[in-house]
């Protein structure tokens, strides 16, 4: 056999070869399952669509605080935020699957979403802890999660409330402040450092980080409760709202 006819016969043997592996490829993505692993569990891909979002549900699950817990399953669910109710943290108690919870907050409970409302934190293990206030209007506070069974605590915090939009102290404290003021001016003198986080309606942010001397102004997106979580390690600070 000439070498040219060789040739092309390796070539057509190489093409045929590369179209059968491709059709064989193609036939097993649409018919065998797709299967991957999801912590400890095996999961169909054709028809795992990952945790339920509730706020996009028509009927979406109300949960329940009994003795200050709340459980749930894959369906996650809604618990309300009164507009005039305490601040509240939320703590993991135990999660099924090694799976974890998303916090949201509706802060309205008249509309919906059209993507997620704003996320509060996860919660993935017991040391972790999700801070809520509420707004100047009812709203929901959502649980969202693949877990097929969890438990949290839902605590109210003890928050010293400011009066006359100002305080001063030394050493941590917690604060909290209600109405329509949106920045307040922190000052710290003396040694040491001073951080302050800002919990809002929907949003926890860290505003301040600093050390010795400070006097800066802070600012949150949404009226209602506001904390401020103070960490001081010596020296002098206070708040002043804007109001």
């Amino acid at each position: 056999m000439s070498d040219p006819a060789f040739q092309r016969i390796r070539r057509f043997s190489r093409g045929v070869w590369v179209l059968g592996t491709i059709a064989i490829i193609a036939i097993a993505l649409f018919t065998l399952p797709q299967l991957y692993l999801d912590g400890d569990r095996i999961v169909d891909g054709a028809f795992y669509e990952g945790p339920i979002s509730p706020w996009h549900q028509d009927d979406p699950v109300e949960l329940a605080i009994k003795d200050g817990h709340v459980t749930g399953d894959r369906q996650g669910g809604w618990i309300p935020l009164r507009s005039g109710s305490e601040p509240l943290t939320v703590r993991l108690i135990e999660v099924d699957d090694d799976q974890y919870i998303r916090i949201h907050q509706t802060p309205d409970a008249g509309t919906v979403a059209a993507d997620s409302p704003p996320h509060l934190g996860s919660l993935w293990d017991e040391v972790d802890r999700v801070h809520v206030v509420p707004a100047l209007t009812d709203g929901r506070l959502w649980f969202r999660t693949d877990a097929p069974s969890w438990e949290v605590a839902v605590t109210p915090i003890g928050a010293t409330p400011i009066r006359d939009a100002e305080a001063s102290g030394a050493g941590d404290a917690v604060l909290s402040y209600r109405g329509d003021a949106l920045s307040a001016r922190f000052t710290h003198t003396g040694p040491g450092f001073l951080r302050v986080t800002i919990v809002s309606p929907g949003a926890t942010e860290l505003a301040i980080n600093a050390v010795d001397d400070v006097s800066t102004r802070a600012s949150w997106d949404a009226p209602g409760t506001v904390l401020f979580m103070i960490e001081s390690s010596a020296g002098d600070w206070s708040v002043a709202v804007d109001e």
